[in-house]
C-alpha cells in the first residue's frame, strides 16, 4: 500500500512503509537484530520493542521512531498534534509581561523560565491501602518462580532482618474479581508469611486492564531494576502475548520439549530446555523450517535425559540442517545422535571456547557420527 498517495503527513515527519520497498537509513539504526524470514523485524521505539508486519508503517518524530498500521496513522499524529499544541493562558490584570511587554514593576528582572509541557500521564493514580497478608497472591504465568536456593536465602534472610524502615509498597493488581496479584514484591510478601506475625502489607493497588498488561508492566518494573535470567524475561513475554514468545513456546512444545522454569541442571527434567535466546536467533537467522526439525530431533534423540549442552546442540542441529551435508539423510540422524550420547558431547566442546566454534565442532562430530553408521551399514 503507498502511504504516500494515501495520506498527508507533515514535513517534520518522516515516514516509510514496510511493502517491498527499500529500508531507510533511519529505519535500519533502530533495528533490534536482523529482520525475519516472513518479512517482519523489530525496531527500538519510546514504549520498547515493536515488531513491524507487512504494510505497517514506520514513522519519524521528534528522534523516536513509531509503528502503526495505515489506519491508525492519522490517529497517531492527531496525537503528535496535540501533545506539541501549548495550553492557553488566560488573559487578565497583571498579565502583559506575558505578551512581550514589561511593567515598570517588573522592569530590570529577568523572566521567569518557561515550564516545560508534558503529555498527560498515562493510567489512574493508585489508591495507597493496608493489605491482609492472605488476601495477596502471585500469578505463576509471568512472576518469578522463588522455588531456587538464591530465592530461598533472599527470603529467608528478608523474615529474619525484617525492618520497616526497608519495607516499600508493594505493586499489586487488583482484579476484577477482587483478587489481588502482586507484580511486585513476591519476595517481601513471602517473608512476611513466613514470619506469621504481620497481618497486613502496605501496597499500592493499580487497575490494569489485563493479566497482559499486568506482565508487561512485571517486565518494565524488573527490567529497570534488575537484570532477569531468560526464562524469566521468556515467561513474562509470554504472558504479555509477545508475538516471538509465542511463536517459540509453539515450536518447542510442537517439538514435545518443554521451556525449564529454572535455570539450575538439578532441577530441570527430562525434555525442558533453557536456550530460548538461541532459538530466538535461529528463528531470525533460518526460519521455522529449521528450528522445527532441530528441536524434534532432539527430543527424540534424548527422550527421557537431562540436556546440560542444550544450547550447542541445539545450534550444531541448526547449522546442519541449514546446510546440509551431502548425501545427508535426516532419518539416520537421531540414531547417530544417540550413538554419540551426550558424555560424547560433553567431551568434544570440552576445550572449546565460544558458543559458534562449540556449534561448528559438535556439527562436525555428528556429521562424523552418520559417516560411521553409513559404514556400518555398508558393511553389513
Amino acid at each position: 500500500m503507498n502511504m504516500h498517495a494515501q495520506i498527508e503527513l507533515p514535513n517534520n515527519l518522516r515516514h516509510w512503509s514496510n511493502d517491498g520497498t527499500p529500508m531507510p537509513d533511519w529505519v535500519r539504526k533502530s533495528l533490534c537484530g536482523e529482520p525475519s524470514s516472513n518479512g517482519t523485524f523489530l525496531i527500538k521505539t519510546r514504549v520498547g520493542a515493536a515488531r513491524v508486519h507487512l504494510g505497517h508503517v514506520v514513522i519519524e518524530h521528534c528522534g523516536s521512531l513509531w509503528c502503526r498500521t495505515p489506519e491508525e496513522v492519522p490517529e497517531l499524529v492527531a496525537g503528535f498534534a496535540a501533545e506539541a499544541a501549548s495550553p492557553v493562558t488566560a488573559i487578565g490584570p497583571g498579565k502583559s509581561a506575558q505578551f512581550g511587554t514589561k511593567s515598570k514593576a517588573g522592569q530590570g528582572k529577568k523572566a521567569a523560565p518557561k515550564k516545560p509541557s508534558y503529555r498527560d500521564a498515562i493510567g489512574s493514580p493508585p489508591s495507597i491501602e493496608w493489605v491482609s497478608v492472605e488476601s495477596l497472591s502471585v500469578d505463576p504465568t509471568y512472576q518469578r518462580s522463588i522455588d531456587n536456593a538464591g530465592s530461598r536465602r533472599l527470603i529467608g534472610s528478608i523474615a529474619a532482618n525484617f525492618d520497616w524502615r526497608l519495607f516499600a509498597p508493594m505493586i499489586v493488581s487488583r482484579r476484577p474479581d477482587g483478587s489481588k496479584v502482586i507484580i511486585d514484591g513476591q519476595h517481601r510478601w513471602a517473608a512476611a508469611v513466613r514470619r506469621g506475625d504481620l497481618p497486613h502489607l502496605p501496597c499500592c493497588l493499580f487497575t490494569y486492564d489485563t493479566p497482559e498488561d499486568e506482565a508487561r508492566m512485571f517486565i518494565v518494573a524488573n527490567r529497570a531494576r534488575k537484570a532477569m535470567n531468560r526464562l524469566d524475561d521468556f515467561y513474562a513475554a509470554l504472558a504479555a502475548a509477545d508475538e516471538d514468545a509465542i511463536e517459540i513456546h509453539r515450536l518447542v512444545t510442537d517439538a514435545g520439549l518443554v521451556v525449564s522454569r529454572s535455570m539450575s541442571v538439578a532441577a530441570r527434567n527430562p525434555g525442558e530446555i533453557t536456550f530460548t535466546s538461541s532459538i530466538s536467533a535461529a528463528l531470525r537467522k533460518y526460519g521455522e523450517q529449521v528450528v522445527s526439525a532441530a528441536l524434534t530431533s532432539m527430543a527424540e534423540a534424548f527422550e527421557g535425559s537431562v540436556v546440560a549442552q542444550g544450547s550447542s546442540v541445539f545450534n550444531a542441529l541448526v547449522l546442519l540442517f541449514a546446510t546440509p551435508p551431502e548425501g545427508f539423510d535426516p532419518d539416520a540422524l537421531v540414531p547417530a545422535l544417540r550413538q554419540v550420547d551426550l558424555a560424547g558431547f560433553r567431551s568434544v566442546i570440552r576445550d572449546v571456547q565460544g558458543s559458534e566454534e562449540r556449534a561448528d565442532a559438535l556439527r562436525i562430530a555428528i556429521v562424523a557420527a552418520l559417516a560411521i553408521k553409513e559404514d556400518l551399514a555398508a558393511a553389513a
